[in-house]
């Protein structure tokens, strides 16, 4: 479950959708707190604090990719997301529905750094932006062994 860090960016304001409106969480001092489950065949359930299942991501490879889709809670395929073959920072790609059509595409990540040991920092580009500069719109650090993740606004950090 996630908890609380110390070092959490402040929160996004206003709220804003990567995927639709219904997937925008309340928000207010404290986090949203999500379990994740890992089932055979490498299947992710994300569930909130209730046992209501938010998400599903199920393997969908290729012979040339590696996949993930991910689902909502009605089994409605919400994102396809795409490991990017040959690049050096762990690249993927996220598009919208089941596609995986660049016209879809709605934002692609990277690690920041080629070797990351304990906290693994991930930034995060919006396809949708109207200037062309490749700058990090979120960030996502966090770590899968403390069990801790925290996603923040990037252009508050920039600002130090």
């Amino acid at each position: 479950m996630a908890q609380p860090s110390d070092h959490a960016p402040e929160l996004l304001s206003p709220s804003f959708s990567v995927f639709g409106l219904k997937y925008i969480a309340p928000h207010g001092p404290h986090p949203l707190e999500v379990t994740i489950e890992k089932f055979p065949c490498k299947t992710l359930v994300i569930t909130d604090i209730n046992h209501k299942i938010l998400f599903k991501v199920k393997p969908h490879d290729t012979s040339l990719h590696r996949q993930r889709l991910m689902f909502d809670a009605d089994d409605k395929p919400i994102v396809m997301l795409r490991e990017k073959n040959l690049t050096m920072h762990k690249q993927w790609e996220a598009f919208r529905g089941d596609s995986n059509a660049s016209s879809n595409m709605i934002f692609n990540t990277k690690t920041e750094n080629l070797i990351q040991f304990k906290t693994r920092t991930v930034s995060v580009m919006l396809a949708n932006k109207s200037n062309s500069n490749n700058d990090c719109d979120l960030k996502i650090e966090g770590s899968w062994k403390k069990k801790n993740f925290t996603i923040g606004d990037s252009s508050k950090k920039k600002k130090k």
